[in-house]
């Protein structure tokens, strides 16, 4: 691709955070693009799936900017730091693009691990309220109680460790 696309997703990326508008993703991604981050065990793949996510992300980041970028051939790489509740975060996206300029495949490292476990909190409450918004009050204070659960198998079990 050339450099000019990747100019073009740049600007378009900078939009979206400028105009406070998580739509503004869409056209930048591609329909198959898979979504790698730390605060997720397994890649995200397609463009509803990531955008969901993305939209989750875009609600809790407080103050996003970029702070470098660099760019090679079909890759766009972000340095970045955003307010996660009372953590600052520091952190790199990268970005690698197809020849319609659209996001294949995006990468994102974070730090510090205390700002990390923060957003991966966050992320997951989240989600699972939108996933429980129209579930009966039976049926969410199950789920509740069995994440809980498994929150508290995965502390002791990281404590025998």
């Amino acid at each position: 691709m050339k450099s000019t696309g990747s100019q073009v997703f740049i600007e378009q990326w900078h939009q979206v955070f400028e105009q406070n508008d998580p739509s503004l993703i869409l056209p930048l991604i591609d329909d198959d693009i898979e979504f790698y981050s730390p605060a997720i065990f397994a890649p995200k793949r397609g463009k509803n799936e990531v955008f969901e996510l993305l939209t989750i992300v875009f609600e809790i980041f407080s103050g996003y900017r970029v702070t470098d970028t660099w760019t090679k051939d079909n890759e766009v790489i972000f340095e970045f730091e955003v307010q996660v509740g009372k953590y600052t975060l520091q952190g790199i996206d990268r970005f690698r693009l197809n020849d319609d300029g659209k996001v294949v495949q995006m990468k994102v490292w974070i730090r510090p691990l205390t700002g990390l476990k923060e957003l991966a909190r966050t992320v997951t409450r989240r989600g699972l309220d939108g996933h429980l918004a129209n579930q009966g009050m039976v049926n969410k204070m199950v789920v509740r109680a069995q994440v809980r659960l498994a929150t508290l198998m995965r502390a002791i079990q990281e404590g025998f460790k």
